[in-house]
């Protein structure tokens, strides 16, 4: 299938989406104090990510403006209470399951908004992401995870 192409569509999009984004993100840390690049101040990571995302996103929406980009797709009902789903699950067990098989059951629930996926896929893809969380969040991050319900 061809894509088509409008004026402003994706690129629009997401040009949009990170000035907001970034606009947020210089709005709710505007109370901290920012310091200078030798002296930074708690406010001086987020003030210079957020200000990055807004160039990022003015970068796009000039770009897309200009050149033209995909035409933005029309929401998918299902994609978005899937979503919602995954995450009132990971809600719902990361306290009773233990991160290991919360995150198993997270994804799979997640797998469950396409419809085409094989279930061999979803059990390599749940177990991969499952271990991937193990790694980063309790063995390098050392966040204090319960990693099974027992």
């Amino acid at each position: 299938m061809q894509a088509s192409h409008s004026r402003a569509g994706q690129g629009l999009g997401a040009g949009l989406m990170f000035i907001c984004l970034g606009a947020l993100g210089l709005w709710f840390g505007r109370g901290l104090a920012v310091g200078s690049a030798q002296e930074m101040g708690p406010g001086y990571a987020p003030a210079l990510i957020s200000w990055g995302m807004v160039l990022v996103g003015a970068i796009a929406l000039v770009r897309s403006l200009l050149r033209g980009s995909e035409a933005i797709e029309p929401v998918s009902p299902r994609a978005v209470l899937g979503i919602i789903a995954a995450l009132g699950v990971f809600a719902a067990t990361i306290g009773s399951l233990g991160l290991v098989l919360c995150s198993l059951v997270t994804v799979a629930v997640a797998c469950l908004i396409e419809p085409k996926l094989r279930w061999k896929e979803v059990v390599l893809l749940s177990a991969g992401l499952s271990a991937a969380a193990v790694v980063l969040f309790v063995w390098v991050l050392r966040i204090p995870f319960r990693t099974w319900p027992f």
